[in-house]
């Protein structure tokens, strides 16, 4: 036997390239993207090793219970009037925060200009607390002329910036530098060109791990107790006053009120209807001041995760797909090494990227995982190749079929199929999706996948309990025949019967289509009977058995014609005549095909006598008359009769079309030699 080594580099080629342009893309679509996503988050949840927590810090939440709270002193509405905001700080400056780090902007003036003086006042006299902004955008209370005037009091960071970019998916796993609100927490600012976050957990997990998360309702209750006595010190706000007035106030001490002691304290909101949740990769909606706490954390030991480029994800996949191709060369049969080559290179690049977000570096792992499975897929595919041709030189004929039936009728029987083909009367059907391709662009491959094998199961499974040949698939088009090789009594009847199942599983299916990617699927289905050869057709080396000639060929201009017509199920001059005596035929009008110069008369299958509505029943009787006056040249009257018929199927296309041509023709009358013949010029 001559080597494959030839053929199988032949071979290579054609998958390798494929698997290259195949790995390109998938690093560029948005899924490749997800799926780093979804890796970076399932680490974070479940780190290799978790971080250390600062020790130092507390969260205090305007939560559900401080909104019932206020809402008992009649300032329960969102946002709360500014005294809240003043009754806060000074309650949380007492009980000895030693920097309160406020998640809140104030871009507006309040109603109440005082308001906004107290709070703007008393904010500043501590010197403790930091606010949130907006780039650029300063508390309205801080504006420069403010701070110009009392410049004693904004020697350090006061504000910081509260505004986080999520990504794509909408959820923040980044954070940005020197500016943000957590830097402002620090006395001296660290430098930071930010980056992504290492996450200690969600709220519940860093409070099991000793953070303390405490309801503001006990330190607003404290400040508002205050508040007469800050009033009284000072008549026009000055911060001076306030700083005296606040120091001179007895240090606040209890349970819950301890807690803040000594620790940095980040205030924020996550009482319903906020609006303050945010998705992070700990995978719920938090408070958004959990990523301003975390980002502090993260400053505070060992800074930001640093993401490597994308790129280099893609020049580690060009590595391993080149890398693994030349080891699968050496594998001339079996797959179990390529398949331990490639498993343990994507798993080691899977945990070497899981380990990094530990040691501070994160790698997207998703570009490199898929292009070890494409060159997997390709080396198995060559030595499964490799190893059927050396093993199957010459296929036999039993080989050539696939169909079961072919195989089980060749084998009782092998003069049943005469190799030259004979010639028989059948039935051939023909059907296609209509809207696949659309469907096609808004789902994966796996979901396609799933989608045609499952239509095109039930849809043979259908034509075969009607006794059909499933001759062959074409993308989502299906080609059966009715009457070969079994002789089959009936086999136009079947056929259509076989139709209307169709068309009943298809209904079905778009069911569950709509209620899965918003939209349905229609099908065009063509049916003709008459005179053709069958057999078998191909070479020795590869067989089909099949049906040819004319009937064939018109049964799939005639699915096509379906568009045409505005149909759904077309059939051709013999069928209609053979079952219109069991089923419910509407007569349209004789059809020139392309290449054709005779036209045939073509007709719809509307449905089962038994299930037809009595609208459905009065609409075809009405029909009829006109179709039979429309033939007789009787123009005038067939209008009258396709007026009628419109009026109770205001839908349908063919009626239309016939009531305009009755109309036109009755003011214009035809020539003697004219017949009703629609010509389609294409296939």
């Amino acid at each position: 036997m001559a080597t494959p080594a030839r053929p199988a580099l032949a071979l290579r080629w054609r998958w390798l390239l494929p698997v290259a342009l195949a790995v390109l893309v998938f690093h560029f679509t948005p899924f490749g993207e997800k799926l780093d996503h979804e890796f970076f988050d399932f680490s974070s949840r479940l780190p290799l090793r978790t971080p250390p927590l600062p020790e130092n810090s507390a969260l205090v939440l305007m939560n559900d219970d401080t909104m019932k709270f206020l809402s008992g002193r009649g300032l329960g509405t969102w946002p709360p009037p500014r005294t809240v905001f003043v009754a806060l700080i000074a309650g949380l400056e007492r009980a000895g925060a030693s920097r309160i780090v406020m998640d809140f902007i104030f871009l507006d003036n309040s109603r109440d200009a005082g308001e906004d003086a107290f709070l703007g006042g008393l904010a500043a006299a501590t010197p403790s607390v930091v606010l949130g902004r907006m780039p650029n955008q300063p508390p309205v209370f801080w504006d420069d002329d403010f701070q110009k005037a009392h410049p004693q009091f904004f020697a350090t960071p006061r504000m910081g910036n509260v505004e986080a970019q999520p990504d794509r998916d909408q959820v923040m796993r980044t954070y940005a530098g020197s500016g943000m609100l957590a830097h402002a927490a620090f006395t001296t600012p660290p430098a930071s060109e930010g980056g992504l976050l290492r996450w200690h957990g969600g709220l519940k997990q860093i409070e099991t791990r000793g953070v303390p998360v405490l309801p503001a309702s006990g330190f607003i209750l404290e400040g508002l107790r205050m508040l007469p006595n800050l009033t009284k010190a000072t008549t026009d706000f000055v911060p001076e006053e306030f700083a005296r007035a606040l120091a001179a106030e007895p240090a606040l001490k209890g349970r819950g009120l301890d807690d803040v002691r000594g620790r940095t304290v980040f205030v924020g909101a996550n009482a319903a209807g906020t609006y303050d949740q945010k998705r992070f990769p700990i995978g719920r909606l938090e408070p958004g001041v959990l990523l301003h706490w975390t980002a502090w954390a993260n400053l505070t030991s060992g800074g930001f995760i640093r993401a490597l480029p994308r790129w280099s994800a893609l020049v580690l996949a060009a590595l391993m797909v080149a890398g693994l191709a030349v080891a699968g060369a050496r594998q001339t049969g079996g797959v179990i090494g390529p398949i331990i080559a490639a498993g343990s290179v994507a798993v080691a690049t899977a945990a070497a990227a899981y380990a990094g977000i530990s040691a501070g570096f994160y790698f997207p792992p998703a570009t490199p995982v898929i292009a070890a499975g494409f060159t997997l897929l390709g080396v198995v595919v060559e030595n499964f190749w490799i190893e059927r041709r050396r093993r199957h030189e010459v296929q036999t004929m039993f080989g050539s079929y696939v169909d079961a039936e072919i195989v089980e009728l060749l084998v009782r029987d092998p003069n049943a199929i005469r190799l030259g083909g004979e010639r028989r009367e059948a039935t051939v059907f023909f059907c296609d999706l209509a809207g696949f391709t659309d469907l096609s662009e808004q789902v994966t491959a796996e979901e396609l996948l799933h989608l045609i094998n499952g239509y095109l199961q039930e849809t043979s499974d259908c034509l075969m309990e009607h006794g059909a040949y499933v001759d062959k698939y074409i993308g989502d088009a299906v080609m059966a025949v009715f009457g070969a090789p079994k002789p089959l009594p009936n086999h136009a009847l079947a056929a259509c019967r076989a139709a209307l199942g169709a068309q009943r599983i298809l209904a079905a299916r778009n069911i569950e289509l709509a209620k899965t990617h918003g939209r349905t699927l229609g099908m065009r289905i063509g049916v003709n009977t008459g005179s053709m050869i069958v057999g078998n057709v191909g070479s020795d080396r590869k067989k089909n058995y099949t049906v040819l000639g004319d009937p064939v060929n018109l049964a799939s201009r005639l699915e096509a014609a379906n568009k045409e017509f505005g149909t759904g199920i077309l059939l051709g001059e013999t069928t209609a005549a053979l079952v219109r005596d069991h089923l419910a035929v509407r007569p349209l009008t004789g059809l020139k095909v392309k290449g054709k110069n005779i036209a045939v008369h073509v007709a719809e299958l509307v449905g089962e006598f038994a299930d037809l509505t009595p609208e459905q029943k009065n609409f075809l009787a009405v029909y009829g008359e006109g179709h039979a006056l429309y033939t007789a040249r009787r123009f005038a009257e067939a209008a009258v009769a396709f007026e009628r018929a419109s009026t109770l199927a205001p839908d349908d296309s063919m009626t239309k079309n016939l009531l305009a041509d009755a109309r036109q023709l009755a003011a214009t009358p035809p020539p003697d030699d004219w017949q009703p013949v629609l010509k389609l010029t294409s296939k």
